[in-house]
């Protein structure tokens, strides 16, 4: 069975995951700041990582996402789900810190543009970004999500003001 870490996992922890949060009136199965490292954990032992709306709030996005490589596993999966920079939502709420793109872990993927200023020692391999709702049964805006997606970085650059949309979904592979 693969090990799971859901990464600030409030109320709604996922099932078979170990969550971790702060608020102890959360559903976590530890509780701990995740802006203080190192995480409780040893390193590799998580096949999974899932941080639903975590990031954005914590105060050093390299240094998670480097204790997210500590303890992950060689190839295992990261999934990020979080506002994108277009979204009114991520400057509504006074708590977010950072704001994502299609391109924000590129600092951490060989072989993308951004890789050559070498923030970090760790790397890992871009699997999937996608934009907007994960789940919609509207056939129009399916579309529109599917073409936004075929070319992200026009849109961030050109139109992602105009047709914001509200999330970014990335899927990392962890190297080592």
């Amino acid at each position: 069975m693969k090990k799971t870490l859901h990464l600030g996992c409030g109320l709604h922890k996922k099932l078979n995951s170990i969550g971790i949060d702060i608020n102890p009136l959360s559903k976590a199965d530890i509780i701990h700041n995740l802006n203080k490292f190192p995480y409780p954990f040893n390193k590799n032992q998580f096949d999974l990582i899932i941080a639903e709306h975590i990031l954005e709030h914590l105060d050093n996005i390299t240094k998670v996402i480097e204790e997210l490589h500590r303890i992950s596993k060689n190839k295992a999966k990261i999934i990020i789900d979080t506002s994108h920079f277009s979204s009114v939502d991520s400057f509504t709420d006074p708590t977010h810190k950072h704001f994502f793109t299609s391109r924000t872990f590129d600092y951490f993927i060989p072989g993308t543009d951004l890789y050559k200023y070498k923030y970090s020692k760790i790397e890992y391999k871009k699997a999937k970004v996608s934009l907007g709702p994960t789940k919609t049964v509207n056939p129009l805006l399916k579309l529109i999500v599917s073409l936004i997606n075929k070319k992200i970085i026009f849109y961030e650059k050109r139109l992602a003001f105009i047709f914001p949309v509200g999330n970014i979904h990335y899927e990392l592979q962890v190297i080592k």
